[in-house]
């Protein structure tokens, strides 16, 4: 690795780039062994780049640098932190992971670190923030080069902390390779991704990861033991934890100790070992109660002030996460994000307990994504909603009408199919009553369809105050 290392203290190096597709002039280019490596270096050497690194002789065709290396991977991790003056050396770093929850509980965790005079950068699915400057996001958690860019960008506008969403995606490929945690809290494991990791236990082994490979071997881990895979990781992991259960479960370090009161404009939850006061928060609905202990156990842990627990409580907003975007003449529209089965049963059963009168869903699942899935989500929608319209989500490459027929294949029958979700949408607010409540769900934040390969602009919001206009 000397002639790598020389090169990236040359000056010569202007980038990192590990896709073929976005080398600019004067980058450092990444060549994995895959079948196709020669082309891609090719193409690379093409566009500018300064020299390649790859396992493989330098094939022919390319005219820049050429560096042998054992490890393409190490290769990358070492020029990441060469180039970006390691900047993890420098923050603070905590991360959630779980299949539901992640966004929500990193929002709050920001918030949670701004109130006690803290200064966090956000990395998740909904946006990637520093300061006040947003960028939104296109995967839950980015590659390696664009993780360490990141990193390098916030500690040089003065950020002190990074909270970030860590997907299974991510643990696995080892996008976060290099960078040690400060802290890792872990919500839940339900059903999802098996496209990728073909079983539950891979899921789970992915999952387990951020505690057994990333967390540093002074950092906490918060996890809910209500879910009987973070009971797993509580007995794997052996170095700090805390564990939180909404259930009382006797192994608890913060539980409740009365139920939680949930309206329609917030919740309230006891947690004696935090406060001798109830908490308040805006956050609303059964599944956010888990959120809130989690991040606010977290913040307990790491000496979070309770004034400012308080105060992030009370100003967080998740846009798309059980958002209400209509409520008048005594309809109610809510859009939320859940994607997965467990998901959208508890936002269902959150919107029943302040529903006074019919409860209905839009919905749709994802293509070139879990199939597994489909019928269970279609199942779950019958079973807690009044009326159900099945519609399409983000169709991809698949044909809408397949992924229609997967989910019906889970109904006895009570909906009504609308692959259009723009008209679905309306039909199903022009059906409300007052009294009745309407979740549109799968989407939440996000403001396009993929159908195709094509980004076409869509917003559930938009077509709900279109649909009352």
């Amino acid at each position: 690795m000397d002639c790598l290392e020389k090169l990236l203290k040359s000056g010569s190096v202007k980038g990192l780039c590990d896709d073929s597709r976005k080398v600019k002039s004067g980058d450092l280019f990444f060549a994995f062994p895959v079948a196709t490596v020669d082309d891609f270096a090719r193409s690379a050497s093409a566009a500018g780049a300064v020299a390649i690194v790859a396992e493989t002789e330098k094939p022919e065709g390319v005219t820049c640098e050429w560096v042998k290396v054992p490890s393409v991977k190490e290769a990358r991790k070492l020029s990441a932190e060469i180039f970006y003056n390691n900047p993890f050396e420098t923050l603070k770093v905590h991360a959630v992971t779980g299949t539901n929850g992640k966004t929500t509980s990193a929002f709050l965790m920001r918030e949670m670190l701004a109130a006690a005079g803290r200064v966090p950068a956000l990395l998740g699915t909904i946006c990637s923030r520093i300061g006040d400057k947003v960028v939104p996001s296109s995967l839950t958690t980015p590659g390696l080069l664009e993780l360490y860019a990141f990193a390098r960008t916030a500690v040089d506008a003065g950020a002190t902390d990074l909270v970030m969403e860590a997907s299974s995606h991510s643990l696995v490929q080892g996008r976060m390779d290099g960078i040690r945690y400060e802290s890792a809290l872990f919500s839940n494991l339900t059903q999802d991704h098996l496209d990728y990791h073909k079983t539950f236990e891979n899921y789970f082994q992915a999952k387990l990861l951020l505690f057994t490979k990333y967390l540093a071997d002074k950092g906490v881990a918060v996890i809910n033991i209500d879910d009987e895979y973070g009971m797993r990781i509580a007995d794997i992991f052996k170095g700090r934890k805390v564990l939180v259960s909404r259930l009382g479960n006797v192994r608890a370090d913060i539980k409740p100790n009365v139920a939680p009161v949930i309206a329609e404009n917030g919740t309230e939850i006891s947690l004696p070992q935090v406060s001798t006061k109830s908490l308040h928060t805006r956050l609303c609905g059964e599944f956010n109660v888990d959120n809130v202990m989690l991040v606010t156990s977290w913040a307990f842990a790491l000496g979070i002030s309770e004034d400012a627990i308080r105060s992030a409580l009370q100003t967080v907003k998740v846009p798309g996460r059980f958002e209400k975007v209509y409520d008048e003449n005594g309809k109610h529209v809510i859009v939320d994000y859940a994607h997965t089965p467990d998901a959208l049963e508890r936002v269902l059963k959150t919107a029943r307990t302040l529903c006074k009168g019919c409860l209905n869903v839009v919905f749709g699942c994802g293509g070139d994504r879990d199939k597994t899935k489909r019928p269970i989500m279609g199942g779950i929608a019958e079973a807690n909603a009044d009326k159900v319209y099945v519609t399409s989500d983000n169709p991809r490459t698949e044909n809408p009408e397949e992924i229609l027929k997967d989910i019906m294949a889970g109904m006895k029958g009570n909906y009504q199919l609308e692959a259009d979700r723009a008209k679905a949408i309306k039909l199903a607010c022009s059906e409300l009553d007052s009294g009745d409540w309407l979740v549109v769900a799968g989407k939440g934040h996000e403001d396009y369809q993929i159908i195709g390969t094509t980004k076409h602009h869509f917003d559930d919001a938009e077509e709900v105050r279109k649909a009352f206009a």
